[in-house]
């Protein structure tokens, strides 16, 4: 009795093992620009989601998100760590740094990152999740200088409030938090 329980163990562990490994070769072959490598690793239709499963959810996997153009052109660089198994399912720690956060000042939180997988082992799903832990960042400082000297700009680059990645906004981003970095009074020396 105690084979088929073993080699159920190494099934898990095998399935586990390449759920975690598909997800680690598609960073990499993402990172590298291998857009056929890319499609491989994930499911015809692929979707993701933030904080909640609800919805349609954005495109996943080659192009399309929302959120792709920001990350490419703010250098954003992301490590997963604490791996999870759930079964048809992954979770990792992610954590994060980019040009837009360093321009803020800000200490990002990780958040969790969920990726679930059809039954050809391809990412069908994926859901980012915030952790419940406070950052800490400029942004509100930011935020009112902008609103004193460039309203309709912090107003498009923040509709109903929120940071938008898409069309030009990134490249906006940068312009407006570099006219704003330079105009700081200097530290005092100590």
């Amino acid at each position: 009795m105690r084979k088929p329980v073993l080699l159920l163990i190494a099934f898990v562990a095998c399935a586990t093992d390449n759920n975690i490994r598909t997800v680690k070769n598609f960073r990499a072959a993402r990172e590298k620009g291998d857009e056929a490598a890319v499609a491989s690793y994930v499911a015809p239709g692929a979707r993701l989601w933030f904080e909640k499963k609800e919805g349609p959810g954005e495109p996943f996997g080659k192009g399309g998100g929302s959120w792709d153009h920001w990350d490419q052109y703010f250098h954003a660089r992301t490590t997963l760590t604490e791996w999870q198994d759930h079964g048809q399912s992954v979770t990792a720690v992610a954590h994060e740094t980019n040009d837009f956060m360093r321009l803020l000042d800000w200490q990002p939180t990780p958040y969790t990152v969920t990726y679930w997988f059809d039954g050809s082992n391809r990412i069908a799903e994926v859901l980012i999740k915030s952790l419940p832990w406070k950052t800490v960042n400029r942004l509100p400082e930011f935020k009112e200088w902008a609103t004193r000297n460039h309203p309709d700009e912090l107003a498009y680059l923040m509709p109903n409030g929120k940071l938008d990645p898409t069309g030009d906004r990134p490249e906006r981003w940068r312009a407006i938090l570099l006219e704003w970095r330079k105009g700081e009074r200097p530290s005092r020396p100590q």
